[in-house]
């Protein structure tokens, strides 16, 4: 079971699927599954072999669903395959689940932190995180305040975007470097339990999250006040950004 359109298989998912499940049950049995950017539906297929009961796997490119339904039915395993955007998904859904698979994603992601806070939030016991990281292996001890010489380091946290073309790829957006990848993590209220590779973070919510709805939106609930008025001005199309200066 090969992911990819036509050519070159982008990766091993077996190489992938290997280090996380160490860290996994043998019996997942009763478990909720969500797995975001599931490609052909490797990694959903594995956690319902262990037994997962309800899991849902989101795929936002036709022919990769189109792939992880054959699978499913060669398996004759039941997944809830939803073809749609995975921002969308994630700011329309206020369903939670026990495990989280974010694999290999974050990187193609326009706005991967959005989507990253909502599923924390929408995580109970596991969140599965893999990203593609650039730079060296260094780690950043995390600092309650940094001064901007710090930021120059090489191990300080940050991402890297990409304008066009990463690799002969387009649709690569954002790539962190080792630190980034567990400061992200922290601060989307996850805590890492295990890093079994330099790509892999095992996380679990290391706080209870909340969201706030919005008609039908679900966003992450931050530690700043929502302006109510603003919110209806902008639905209202009256919005105006406040005067700076005298």
């Amino acid at each position: 079971m090969w992911t990819g359109r036509d050519g070159p298989p982008g990766y091993n998912p077996i190489q992938r699927w290997e280090p996380i499940a160490a860290h996994l049950p043998d019996d997942l049995d009763g478990a909720s599954v969500l797995d975001v950017g599931g490609n052909s539906g490797y990694f959903t297929l594995q956690m319902k072999l262990r037994g997962a009961r309800r899991c849902v796997m989101v795929e936002p490119v036709p022919e990769f669903a189109k792939q992880a339904r054959f699978v499913f039915d060669q398996f004759g395993v039941r997944v809830k395959v939803v073809s749609e955007d995975v921002h969308t998904y994630c700011l329309t859904t206020s369903e939670r689940f026990d495990y989280v698979l974010f694999l290999g994603l974050l990187y193609h992601l326009r706005y991967p932190l959005l989507v990253l806070d909502r599923l924390a939030q929408m995580t109970r016991r596991r969140l599965l995180l893999q990203s593609h990281v650039v730079g060296p292996f260094v780690a950043f001890e995390p600092r309650a305040d940094v001064e901007i010489e710090e930021t120059g380091d090489e191990a300080f946290p940050r991402l890297a975007f990409v304008e066009n073309a990463y690799r002969g790829d387009n649709t690569n957006w954002w790539l962190p470097n080792y630190s980034a990848l567990e400061a992200l993590a922290r601060s989307a209220g996850l805590r890492v339990l295990a890093r079994p590779t330099p790509e892999i973070l095992i996380t679990e919510p290391a706080r209870e999250l909340q969201t706030t709805r919005r008609r039908r939106l679900v966003f992450p609930r931050l530690d700043v006040p929502f302006d109510e008025g603003a919110w209806n001005r902008l639905l209202a199309g009256t919005f105006r950004e406040p005067k700076s200066g005298p």
